[in-house]
């Protein structure tokens, strides 16, 4: 565990959640965070989106799958008509920049969906920490049990 440098990660730090937080050069691409030195196998990316009754919602995938839209809908109780990619004023809203979007938020009642394939086998898994200069390194068990995450096959 570290100290706390983004309001994320107090929520990991209050429930007591394992994780580091590697600090890098700024990686945007994909070809930049293939070159970080964490497996691609085991990277993780959160999308975000919104619906007219869900402010923000974090959807974390494998970096390389795709959400299955359908499927995202169906797990929210929504049509795909009323999903909403989080845009770039809201992302800043929350302190975080597109790419670099972890899978925990600090604020109350912001869900997270992670794609079943992440949460199994039981393994570190590296996502976006807020910057383009920083991974967070969680365990997919630990990620799988923070209180507002959900566990859903989500991708295509």
């Amino acid at each position: 565990m570290s100290t706390p440098e983004a309001p994320w990660q107090a929520v990991l730090d209050a429930d007591g959640c394992p994780y580091t937080v590697h600090r890098h050069s700024a990686a945007h691409s994909v070809a930049e965070r293939q070159a970080l030195p964490f497996p691609w196998s085991q990277a993780v990316k959160t999308l975000a989106f919104t619906t007219p009754d869900v402010p923000l919602l974090l959807v974390a995938l494998r970096a390389e799958d795709r959400v299955d839209f359908a499927r995202l809908a169906a797990v929210l109780g929504t049509s795909r008509s009323r999903l909403r990619t989080a845009d770039v004023g809201l992302l800043a809203a929350e302190g975080l920049v597109p790419g670099g979007v972890p899978p925990v938020s600090h604020r109350p009642g912001v869900p997270c969906l992670i794609d079943a394939a992440v949460a199994e086998p039981d393994r570190p898994v590296y996502c976006g920490a807020g910057s383009a200069d920083r991974t967070l390194q969680i365990d997919s068990a630990v990620l799988a049990r923070l209180p507002r995450a959900r566990v859903a096959a989500l991708s295509r």
